[in-house]
């Protein structure tokens, strides 16, 4: 890193020759416990993530929320403590023990996992009548890149790990222990060697990286530049061999497996070996080697060219974030080798543990191959779950499968895995917005499946959220799960009296549409992009409606409420521009606005630009998309904070608190009982969530008191509640129970005053027991 040419060992080609082929002289033995300590002790102890609960606490939480899930858990230590750690070597190395090892990832190729094969002895092979059984395990590459992966150790003392011959596939608790401690193998490897099997250079890629390696290689600029970057027009783009190469890796089967994308968010370090098409004279074999240094350069080169597919370019970006803080890892570690008294500042990695889960059960995981179809879909699915336990650093492991267990489908992995996030006090494992969980019985939970979507903006990691009054529990009452938790109601203020301005901003807001339509107003932001075709879209209308009634619903909310949300979305903007000034909303929202006028300098079209970025955020992540919901099925709504009234419940006569009156305490209208000195009060903070149709007339909007802090805004903390009793709201008693049916959940997009209430909002003396269960539940309470 510090020499002339710090690019050096980055990339390279490797020939292997037929001759190297031979494995036989490979022998797996188990390391002693001395060595073991050793080589899996924390190497990164200024390394943290956003999860510093204890597990013995979590356990504890876990077992007062759903002791049944409690028990399929133990704390991660014991699987690190029990772990059985053997290293690949040649038999020849010797008595001496490892001092490091690297461990291989890899794919199998076309996803076929082949199992090990028995052979027996021939009677009378053996005296006695013995015979000796043996286990032949295929190698998981080609023997040619086997032998690759092999000249990665550094010297004899350098192990080899993999899982198919260092875990026991056949003893449950070894393998239990294993795959619970795999963070801490794959984190404290030297490196991970990833073969790619199913990729294949061509020849004329060959030819342009063995040129190119060489330049890269020579350049002496500082390690935190990138050689050709910033260019214009960008390099990547005049460059398609380059491109095809970069593509080539991105399309391999390896970064579609979720076993591989855990091993490579745990690795130290990173190596790639990718086989060629190009064979040498001698029949021997040729391998592009490359390192994450240069793995992060193409991929930085990659983003100055925008992709077609906004997945795929996301995706880009998530290796690029990744990778980009593996490079600033290695350089800690190198100053921290030759000075080990540097002081050095905490490293945290975000990690959404919400996120990570959603992003391991759209991968593919194989299960074990000795198990017939169905039982092996079962264990890949239990293996996912182990996979997202790894990822998001929370302290706990699966124990061995039990017969006594619920079945893995998939549902009953992402149940276990949203109660442990709810013990762990994630706030966003009630806030998930997926489709409802099936579970094994038939019925329907009140969990939802996590998304990508949950959370609005990765890199800001909500915080756990602190012990409500009400404890969170979860319970059956013998036909379908609930869960037991305090509810703040929100106020539907067209409900009590009709909103006498609403009309006008509707018709005003359709104004300013179509004439953004007319005019050819460009946002980047694909939810208005999407249906603006030159070509007549089957959705165009439904669109169309949806973002003139969500700038009905803003303009109802005030200039205020425009202003906090434009600065709170203002990153998010596909305009990448600041948020609207307060003089613009203000003349926005000035009922005699002339939207002709604004058309016409450059200035007004580019804050009606920003204006539609910000209808497309709130439609984006107001509307539950991932659940099955659109704009036809959802819409926006206007929403206060409740009626606040000063608290009698509160610890200290000071308690500036407010309470509120639960639906099921009122029988009079807000209106009637309401003081002159009230007429008078300011109007409540507003906000606006999106709410299904098919229950406009009888639902109510609820949030959970564990998500009401003003940290958790972008959270889908809105509960679309639905009265389960037909006789729920009139007269329950202090101490009663109250059931409510769970129908959607939505971001609750309020003004900073409308946030700051809702925090300061306390539960009322004798509210009744809230209960809520899944969407499918029907009948009597």
């Amino acid at each position: 890193m510090s020499g002339s040419f710090p690019r050096m060992d980055h990339c390279e080609f490797l020939e292997i020759d037929i001759d190297d082929l031979d494995t036989s002289n490979l022998n797996a033995h188990v390391v002693g416990d001395h060595a073991r300590r050793r080589m899996l002790q924390d190497r990164h102890p200024w390394i943290g993530n956003t999860s510093s609960i204890d597990a013995d606490m979590l356990l504890h939480n876990l077992s007062q929320l759903a002791p049944s899930v409690a028990k399929d858990f133990m704390p991660k230590r014991n699987a690190v403590e029990g772990l059985v750690f053997r290293l690949i070597n040649s038999e020849d190395y010797g008595a001496v023990e490892e001092t490091s090892f690297v461990a291989l990832s890899y794919a199998w190729k076309n996803g076929e996992l082949l199992s090990p094969r028995t052979t027996v002895s021939p009677l009378g092979d053996l005296p006695f009548g013995w015979i000796k059984t043996v286990e032949e395990f295929p190698l998981p590459t080609t023997p040619a890149m086997f032998q690759a992966v092999l000249r990665e150790r550094q010297n004899g003392s350098e192990g080899l790990w993999y899982d198919q011959v260092c875990i026991n596939q056949e003893d449950g608790q070894e393998k239990a222990a294993a795959i619970g401690a795999i963070d801490t193998i794959y984190g404290n490897a030297r490196a991970a060697i990833i073969a790619l099997n199913d990729v294949l250079v061509e020849e004329d890629e060959v030819a342009y990286l063995q040129q190119y390696f060489r330049y890269y290689a020579n350049s002496d600029l500082p390690s935190d530049q990138q050689p050709n970057h910033g260019l214009d027009p960008p390099f990547m783009q005049t460059q398609p061999l380059f491109s095809s190469f970069l593509n080539r890796i991105l399309a391999s089967n390896w970064f579609k497996r979720a076993w591989c994308g855990l091993e490579m968010r745990l690795a130290r370090g990173h190596v790639f070996l990718v086989p060629c098409a190009t064979r040498l004279d001698d029949d021997g074999y040729l391998f592009i080697r490359f390192t994450g240094d240069f793995f992060l350069h193409m991929l930085t080169l990659s983003m100055e060219v925008p992709r077609v597919d906004p997945g795929e370019q996301k995706r880009i970006a998530s290796l690029q974030q990744l990778f980009s803080r593996r490079v600033k890892m290695q350089e800690r570690e190198f100053v921290l080798a030759r000075s080990p008294l540097t002081p050095v500042t905490p490293f945290i990695e975000p990690i959404s543990y919400i996120t990570t889960i959603a992003e391991v059960f759209k991968q593919k995981a194989g299960g074990n191959a000795r198990l017939v179809e169905y039982l092996r879909r079962l264990d890949a699915n239990r293996d996912k779950a182990c996979i997202a336990l790894n990822a998001s650093g929370l302290p706990l492991a699966l124990k061995p499968r039990s017969s006594f267990q619920r079945p893995s489908i998939e549902d009953e992995c992402l149940r276990q895995l949203l109660l442990v996030g709810l013990a762990a006090q994630d706030p966003t494992s009630l806030c998930t917005t997926g489709p409802p969980l099936q579970l094994h019985d038939g019925s329907i939970s009140w969990l939802s499946r996590p998304t990508t979507v949950d959370i609005m903006t990765p890199s800001r990691v909500p915080p756990p959220f602190n012990p409500p009054t009400i404890p969170i529990t979860q319970a059956s009452d013998g036909r379908a799960e609930y869960i037991q938790l305090g509810l703040f109601f929100l106020d539907l203020p067209h409900r009590a009296a009709p909103t006498p301005n609403f009309a006008a901003h509707i018709q005003k807001a359709r104004m300013v549409i179509d004439m953004c339509i007319q005019a050819g107003i460009s946002s980047a932001h694909p939810t208005w992009t999407s249906w603006q075709t030159p070509a007549p879209h089957t959705r165009a209308p439904s669109m169309k409606n949806i973002f003139i009634q969500t700038l009905g619903c803003a303009f109802e909310c005030g200039p205020t409420w425009l202003h906090d949300l434009s600065t709170r979305y203002a990153a998010q903007m596909q305009s990448q521009s600041q948020p609207l000034s307060r003089e613009v909303i203000d003349a926005l929202c000035n009922p005699r606005f002339q939207i002709q006028a604004s058309l016409t300098v450059p200035a007004g079209r580019h804050a009606l630009t920003i204006l539609l970025d910000i209808m497309s955020i709130l439609i984006t992540h107001g509307v539950p998309w991932a659940s099955g919901s659109t704009e036809r099925s959802h819409g926006p709504m206007v929403v206060t904070l409740p009626n606040l009234a000063p608290s009698t419940g509160g610890s200290t006569p000071t308690s500036a608190s407010p309470s509120y009156t639960h639906p099921s305490q009122s029988h009079s209208h807000p209106a009637s009982s309401a003081s002159p000195s009230q007429h008078l009060s300011p109007p409540p903070p507003k906000a606006i969530i999106f709410a299904p149709f098919a229950f406009s007339k009888q639902l109510l909007i609820a949030v959970p008191e564990a998500t009401k802090a003003k940290e958790y805004p972008e959270l889908s903390r809105g509960w679309i509640l639905t009265s389960l009793n037909p006789y729920t709201g009139t007269g329950s008693q202090a101490g009663g129970v109250v059931n409510w049916t769970l129908q959607s959940k939505t971001v609750v997009f309020g003004e900073m005053s409308f946030d700051a209430g809702l925090e300061g909002t306390s539960v009322a003396a004798g509210v009744p027991v809230q209960r809520v269960f899944g969407p499918a539940r029907v009948g009597g309470a």
